[in-house]
């Protein structure tokens, strides 16, 4: 009598653990562009210095809905993100759909100044994260 008591709690044993959830995961690979910058492309407009960086995938439709991350390597190997103040200058990114395919990095000094000059090669370091808008 009492086997056929365990009889169900043996029957439970075997059919739980056959029953899993399933679940479907659509990976979206992201864009990375890296891209050294010298000295000599650094431009100015009034009280700031200024590179704009070509990123063909940045078109209309990926400037609207993406995310635009920017980090800047001063040294090499130890990216930072951007916006960013650094030794007292600060640094801003604009991206936008009347400029497509370039992103701007902007250089501003202190209380307004003229940034010092840039002397080194920096690299930039883009990623374009895909996404979609959800009405």
């Amino acid at each position: 009598m009492k086997t056929w008591l365990y009889l169900p709690l043996l029957l439970l044993g075997f059919i739980l653990p056959g029953c899993t959830k399933t679940t479907n995961e659509v990976v979206i690979p992201n864009k990375t562009i890296l891209q050294d910058v010298p000295p000599n492309k650094w431009g100015v407009d009034g009280n700031v210095r200024y590179v704009q960086i070509a990123v063909p995938e940045l078109d209309a439709t990926s400037n609207q809905l993406d995310g635009v991350i920017v980090s800047i390597a001063r040294d090499g190997t130890l990216y930072e993100l951007l916006p960013e103040v650094f030794d007292g200058e600060s640094y801003n990114v604009i991206h936008s759909s009347q400029e497509k395919g370039f992103v701007t990095v902007e250089l501003r000094g202190a209380n307004g100044q003229l940034a010092k000059p840039v002397t080194k090669t920096y690299r930039f370091k883009i990623v374009i994260i895909p996404s979609s808008q959800i009405d």
